[in-house]
């Protein structure tokens, strides 16, 4: 279980990155004072101070457990998959992250186990300007590409073969109840690109 702030204590970053950029800027260049920036912006003087002075420059919280560079290709590889119509859960993005860290020796980042539904969300929102979830269905996109002009072909080719053909010697059958589809889940796609399918 994570740790709860106290009541009282001093009150964790609770402001957007851009606007203490904004402040920054301002102090700096002398248009406003530390003290009316922490009044406008709801943002500690110290902080913007540290700033302006180029003190404590590295990001709030834990380093990633990955060097950016493999998080860069992780990003990569999810967006194409996205878009050859095959995008990945956060189960299989955890699956994918363990079978790379077994082939490089590395599995003591996660204490030889699975990344976490934790690492994974703070891996999206590190990347949310790149991935995004989305729920999908389970459609082949081969089916999902079908023209008008084609189930038109395909029920004029129907009428033909069923000529002659007494109603109670028609059987529908097709894989409907076969299915293993749990129903819509959520995978992994590029920002702002259109629904991928997945089969």
């Amino acid at each position: 279980m994570r740790n709860r702030r106290k009541p009282g204590s001093r009150r964790y970053k609770d402001y957007e990155d851009n606007l203490l950029n904004i402040a920054v800027e301002l102090v700096k260049n002398k248009n406003i004072s530390s003290y009316e920036a922490e009044k406008q912006f709801g943002i500690p003087r110290r902080t913007i101070a540290n700033k302006v002075k180029l003190k404590h420059m590295k990001k709030i919280g834990s380093p990633s457990r990955l060097s950016k560079e493999e998080e860069d290709k992780i990003v990569e590889a999810l967006i194409l998959c996205g878009e050859y119509g095959c995008p990945l859960t956060r189960f299989e993005l955890r699956m994918i992250v363990h079978n790379y860290l077994t082939k490089n020796n590395k599995l003591w980042i996660f204490n030889d186990k699975l990344p976490g539904e934790r690492w994974v969300r703070e891996f999206l929102n590190r990347h949310k300007e790149k991935l995004t979830l989305r729920s999908t269905q389970n459609i082949k996109s081969s089916r999902a590409s079908k023209t008008i002009t084609e189930y038109e072909e395909y029920f004029e080719n129907l009428k033909k073969s069923l000529v002659n053909v007494k109603a109670h010697n028609i059987v529908n059958f097709d894989e409907t109840n076969l299915t293993d589809d749990p129903g819509s889940q959520k995978c992994i796609f590029k920002r702002e690109k259109n629904i991928q399918i997945r089969f």
